[in-house]
């Protein structure tokens, strides 16, 4: 694999790509997150691609941009300006790594999120953080080490690296060599919180009373500390306060913890608009994770005017200055200090106006235009891309 730069000249003080055997009038997209269930990664690829397609549409552009997907992607979105093509007959990281990049050779191709395949010469590529470096516990030994593998691998022979914060961005830079004017951040959105109605249903069927429960968001990631919050409980103070997770939960979470169990509220997976109801209706959201890229829940959590605890760490300070209440994610009496006082606020509208009005600062409509300016820039043979 070669670099970018090798393969360029100089004209006027810019490099230019020697356009030579390119198919330069089509992006190509790695659309194998269509194919996996929904979470922060692929709530970001698919809210981008949502974006470029409305993007397009006024765009005076003669790039075509191409969404490649496996045989295996079922209910592909119905996009007016992205055209999707299933491709190759394989599946999974072999589809990725053999089949993707044969059909995308002569052009950039862009992946939103998880493995760009490494024979690729014009990879753009989102790498949202570096957790499988600075947090390796949440993951299995062959997952770690195949994305280290591949990440180092990516940040050193890629076009351009595009990111979610500016901690992840120096993270990136610190783990994998990458160069930091090689990379650029663009920020999540939370417009999507809004798209979908509430279904209130949720709380009829769990019982559950209007700011009567602390929400939380879980994960099989130990890395998202629900130890902390389980913990927390016993400092809280606040005997007919519940907690309510939603998601896939482990059982053994709970065997040694010293409440009632019938103070947390295990809900399973919840759809996106019984999620909506969750966050309109809790007297506020807890999220004390060790190490996040950017944080998406808690951000969706806000937009929806719901008081916030995150930990102190990582990319939450970048983001959530000036909105969430910040708590030491290892200190249980830190964490239950902070939930009393965001629930001290969870009735003030005025309140939960402002901090939905701060949240929708964060727009993916914003994303996809500094998105789409990499990819053009990239198509058209041009670095100095701006960071």
């Amino acid at each position: 694999m070669c670099r970018l730069h090798s393969l360029s000249d100089r004209e006027g003080g810019k490099e230019r790509i020697d356009t030579k055997g390119f198919d330069l009038t089509t992006i190509y997209i790695n659309g194998r997150f269509l194919s996996r269930p929904i979470t922060g990664v692929q709530r970001y690829s698919r809210e981008v691609l949502r974006e470029l397609d409305s993007l397009l549409e006024d765009a005076d552009d003669t790039i075509r941009v191409e969404v490649l997907i496996p045989r295996n992607v079922n209910n592909a979105p119905n996009y007016r300006n992205l055209a999707v093509r299933k491709v190759g007959i394989l599946s999974g990281h072999a589809w990725e790594q053999i089949e993707l990049p044969l059909y995308s050779l002569r052009g950039v191709l862009f992946t939103p999120g998880g493995g760009a395949p490494l024979i690729h010469p014009r990879n753009i590529v989102t790498i949202h953080d570096a957790s499988v470096f600075a947090a390796p516990s949440g993951y299995s030994f062959r997952y770690r080490q195949w994305y280290v593998f591949l990440y180092r691998v990516l940040c050193r022979t890629a076009m351009h690296i595009l990111t979610v914060s500016n901690f992840s961005k120096a993270e990136i830079v610190a783990w994998c060599g990458a160069k930091p004017d090689e990379i650029t951040v663009t920020y999540l959105g939370s417009e999507h919180a809004n798209a979908v109605p509430s279904d209130n249903s949720i709380l009829q069927r769990h019982n559950l009373r209007k700011y009567g429960y602390v929400l939380a968001v879980s994960s099989r990631n130990p890395n998202k500390n629900f130890d902390g919050i389980i913990s927390a409980l016993s400092f809280l103070g606040a005997p007919d306060m519940e907690v309510a997770i939603a998601g896939n939960t482990i059982s053994h979470v709970f065997k040694d913890a010293s409440f009632e169990p019938s103070a947390v509220k295990d809900l399973g997976y919840v759809t996106d608009e019984e999620l909506k109801s969750l966050y309109e209706n809790a007297g506020c959201f807890v999220f004390p994770s060790f190490y996040e890229g950017f944080g998406l829940p808690p951000l969706e959590a806000l937009s929806l005017g719901c008081p916030v605890v995150v930990g102190n760490v990582a990319s939450m300070p970048e983001i959530f200055e000036g909105m969430a209440l910040f708590c030491d994610p290892h200190d249980p009496r830190d964490i239950a200090e902070k939930i009393r006082k965001a629930l001290d606020t969870c009735g003030d509208s005025a309140s939960r106006m402002a901090v939905s009005k701060r949240a929708a600062r964060y727009k993916w409509s914003i994303c996809a235009q500094k998105t789409w300016k990499v990819l053009r820039a990239a198509a058209r043979g041009e670095l100095g891309l701006p960071s």
